[in-house]
């Protein structure tokens, strides 16, 4: 037995070399994938994220005919060597056996194939999902090897990631917040200080590239608009007609009560449902019809009637009922939030339960959380501090999703290797304190 594991564990980067070549040869024989979103990048719709939209233009005018099979070739060949890149930095820092090194090469292979599909999707996740993994690598690096050089590398990968997918926006606090923790005896000196600098800083940077980037395109310095119209459906889907008492501006009413009617007519209201609990399956699978096909289509229409186009303005006004309709769903969540804090509340537990699968998962990372958050601060150990890490950008990203939409595969699945490294993490601690 012991010479057969011996045998594996020798040639496991030749078995590596055969799973990586094994994943690229499905991909490449398998069609790429279009989509929705697909589209809405070709076209460099207002409310996408540049970095796609720049990826798949560029793609596009290179390769011409041939251009998904290019892009299908790049996603494969970008995420396996992310995950290569992440597999050797994780089985250092947390000095895996063979078992858990051939269990974390299985789940980070897992989006390759479906329901996920993602190097054949020709959608921001065939890039997100390596960069993704590049960060937390070379975040890990950063924190807990005291690499301080990495940090010019980790603001540029997360430069691409949030260019990529906003919904990372906040990770840098998370990794600043640790960074103070490990070295807060010695936070005052001039190398700690310009990398937390760095931290709170390039999320700022990022932000502002992303609105010269519209100013540009659409001759508006704002964000990438759809985070509240996404946001606003479920206080639409929890709202009641008189809920338009709360809300001040008139635009911002008159789109309630248009949507409020069309959502009312087409059965997709709460009111229609026995309790949050029972009904957030319901909001779960017609999200998109509550959010794309009424909310954000009849505010871009309003808003379009009111302001209307001309031959010479034209793209001018389209984009510009995008960023009207972002700013009046972010005057509604708001307003129909407070005035149904106690049903909104309910359904965002179910939504974040939900991606985690069942309630005692999310009691089990939260309680982690705070376990490892205390013993960090009162009795530091590395150990403490990665599952700090870990479990801190798990739980940020369900919540930051739960607000934002309804908790899929799509959203979550970079949560996944997270998960299984906090087990892990937890494992090494239990044999760790049983020696003591």
């Amino acid at each position: 037995m012991l010479l057969a594991r011996k045998k594996i564990f020798n040639n496991l980067p030749f078995l590596l070399l055969i799973v990586y070549i094994s994943v690229f040869t499905f991909c490449l024989s398998r069609d790429a994938i279009y989509s929705y979103d697909t589209y809405d990048y070709l076209k460099a719709m207002p409310y996408r994220q540049l970095g796609y939209v720049i990826f798949v233009k560029t793609f596009g005018f290179i390769f011409g005919s041939f251009f998904d099979v290019a892009v299908v070739m790049f996603q494969t060949l970008f995420s396996l060597s992310a995950i290569h890149y992440f597999y050797n930095k994780v089985t250092t820092l947390f000095s895996l056996n063979v078992f858990f090194k051939l269990t974390l090469i299985a789940i980070l292979i897992f989006p390759f194939f479906q329901p996920l599909s993602i190097a054949n999707n020709i959608c921001s996740e065939g890039l997100s999902y390596g960069l993704y993994l590049l960060f937390i690598a070379i975040g890990l690096d950063l924190l807990f090897n005291d690499k301080s050089k990495q940090i010019k590398y980790f603001a540029l990968v997360y430069l691409a990631l949030i260019f990529m997918r906003g919904q990372f926006f906040f990770t840098t606090l998370i990794f600043a917040f640790t960074y103070f923790l490990i070295h807060r005896k010695e936070i005052a000196t001039k190398k700690h200080i310009i990398n937390l600098a760095v931290f709170i800083v390039i999320p700022i940077f990022a932000s502002l590239s992303e609105r010269t980037y519209h100013k540009l395109k659409d001759g508006f310095f704002k964000t990438t608009p759809l985070g509240f119209v996404s946001a606003s459906t479920a206080p639409f889907y929890l709202s009641s007609k008189s809920d338009a008492n709360f809300i001040k501006n008139e635009d911002s009413k008159a789109i309630f009560e248009l949507c409020y009617d069309l959502l009312e007519r087409k059965n997709l209201l709460l009111s229609s449902r026995d309790d949050t609990e029972n009904a957030y399956p319901f909001f779960h699978e017609n999200l998109p019809k509550i959010c794309n096909q009424t909310v954000h289509a009849s505010g871009k229409a309003y808003f379009q009637s009111k302001n209307p186009e001309t031959p010479n303005n034209l793209k001018r006004a389209v984009a510009k009922a995008y960023f009207d309709i972002e700013a009046a769903c972010k005057d509604i969540t708001i307003s129909l939030i407070k005035a149904n804090f106690s049903k909104w509340i309910d359904l965002y537990y179910y939504n974040i339960s939900y991606g985690f699968y069942s309630p005692a998962v999310l009691v089990f990372v939260v309680f982690i959380l705070i376990f490892s958050f205390i013993k960090t601060l009162f009795s530091y150990h590395k150990s403490y501090a990665i599952i700090f890490l870990l479990s801190s950008l798990t739980l940020s990203n369900a919540m930051l999703i739960a607000f934002a939409s309804h908790s899929i595969m799509r959203y979550l699945f970079y949560n996944y290797v997270l998960l299984f490294l906090i087990l892990i993490g937890i494992i090494k601690l239990i044999k760790r304190e049983s020696k003591y």
